[in-house]
């Protein structure tokens, strides 16, 4: 595969426009399917303490089945630079309008078995763009827990994005088609 030529900025602008095109019952339905399948997926790991997301600006919305199964779900909450991991029942609108745990029990990275990340776009190996500030590699970095993406399936690239040396890459990558494990 080719190296994506362009700047990870062009990616990021053209892969949230394709994704801002999505309908919202496609959202929806393509969600739901993903949804299931990470929730199988996740059981037949045996995964106990999961760290998730809730989405905005139509991303995959990955939590419709695994609430109210064995998992212990927790979620990001911007602090600062960084993201802290935290379980609540509460939420309120935080930093870019993203759902966050409004109090709750905070968790150390370590006690993570596994984490759901979102992207704009992603390559095979793993590789994904973001919104470019950050958050997910800095939380991800050095961790021993599963990295799962989720998104839909024209968002994975047939071409590698050009990885930086703060980046960290994906497991795997869960689609309404597929399931990936990312070769590096």
């Amino acid at each position: 595969m080719e190296v994506y030529k362009y700047t990870k900025k062009q990616l990021r602008r053209d892969a949230l426009n394709e994704r801002k095109l999505c309908s919202k019952k496609f959202v929806l339905s393509k969600s739901q399917i993903i949804s299931k399948k990470l929730t199988n997926f996740l059981k037949n790991k045996h995964i106990k303490n999961i760290v998730s997301y809730n989405p905005i600006n139509n991303e995959v919305q990955p939590n419709f089945f695994m609430i109210g199964n064995s998992f212990n779900i927790f979620f990001t909450k911007m602090e600062g630079n960084f993201l802290r991991i935290a379980r609540s029942k509460s939420f309120k609108k935080g930093k870019f309008s993203v759902l966050e745990p409004f109090c709750g029990i905070f968790a150390f990275k370590k006690n993570i078995d596994c984490f759901i990340v979102p992207a704009l776009a992603v390559d095979k190996r793993g590789y994904r763009v973001g919104y470019g500030l950050g958050f997910y590699d800095k939380l991800l970095k050095n961790s021993k827990a599963l990295k799962v993406g989720v998104c839909f399936d024209f968002q994975v690239k047939n071409f590698y994005i050009q990885e930086d040396d703060f980046d960290v890459s994906l497991d795997y990558i869960i689609t309404e088609k597929r399931i990936l494990k990312c070769r590096r």
